[in-house]
């Protein structure tokens, strides 16, 4: 029985569906008792479901499975969600989840009507380093992802205080000081797992003489752009004149920037195919 066409149309119904039940937090009082359970519920199966569908591609190809433009956005996507359940195990952020989980909605969604989800040609054995590079580069778009999603509440949360306007919205989302910490502690982890990833792909380019190398090229000239970029929000506290409110913008600038390149990575894909 093939399983993939299944769960690629259950996968952003499941998500949408768990930022919905985040999004009940805003409710404040008024909020049902049994949404918490059910959000976390919701996620973990929709997380479940995702790992499904990737155990599924790796039992039928002797490649590692997150190869080809949708199925690596659907891996941006389940990083994503997984890292923000990480981060939020402890602490949790009913309010903020409703913004992650309906981006990782949106980016699946993508994935979903732009597939076929398969392993392109010329796809990556399964290569420690490959994969090493592979993994970080997928927990730095997700770290970057959720630096975007903080920076854009710190600013919400920041014209909630200048306005004076102290309602639901501003009740249900974190403090300033956490939400500033937030931005600039993603942009952190991302630039880290950026500055592994991107060693490990300069290494691996060397490596291979087949496929030329060249520092020169559009596809690295950005990624060298983005960490540095990420660099610059993570250790903005030490930069003078670089504020937090001035930080969470760049991070909303660089989220915006991923999400429009993985966008334009999956249509050009489909115009390309038909």
């Amino acid at each position: 029985m093939n399983l993939t066409q299944p769960l690629t149309v259950l996968l952003p119904l499941l998500y949408f569906l768990a930022a919905s039940l985040y999004g009940m937090a805003y409710a404040g009082d008024k909020q049902p008792t049994w949404s918490t359970r059910a959000q976390r519920s919701v996620l973990l199966l929709a997380m479940a479901s995702h790992l499904w569908l990737f155990w599924v591609h790796a039992t039928k190809s002797d490649v590692f499975p997150v190869q080809g433009v949708t199925l690596t956005i659907s891996a941006v996507a389940l990083t994503t969600a997984m890292l923000f359940r990480f981060l939020t195990i402890r602490t949790p952020q009913a309010s903020v989840g409703t913004l992650v989980l309906s981006c990782v909605g949106c980016l699946q969604l993508i994935a979903s009507a732009f597939g076929p989800m398969t392993a392109g040609e010329g796809a990556t054995p399964r290569d420690a380093i490959a994969i090493l590079h592979i993994l970080m580069m997928l927990l730095a778009s997700a770290a970057l992802i959720l630096s975007g999603a903080y920076g854009w509440l710190h600013l919400v949360q920041y014209r909630q205080m200048r306005r004076r306007v102290f309602g639901s919205l501003f009740r249900n989302l974190p403090s300033l000081e956490l939400l500033s910490s937030m931005v600039r502690r993603t942009a952190l982890a991302g630039f880290i797992c950026l500055t592994l990833g991107l060693n490990v792909g300069i290494g691996l380019g060397h490596a291979r003489p087949v496929h030329e190398f060249r520092y020169g090229d559009p596809q690295v000239i950005l990624i060298i752009g983005l960490w540095v970029y990420f660099g610059v929000i993570a250790f903005s506290r030490r930069i003078p004149g670089l504020n937090a409110r001035r930080a969470s913008t760049m991070a909303i600038g660089g989220l915006l920037a991923l999400l429009t390149s993985l966008a334009l990575m999956a249509t050009n894909l489909s115009f390309h195919a038909s």
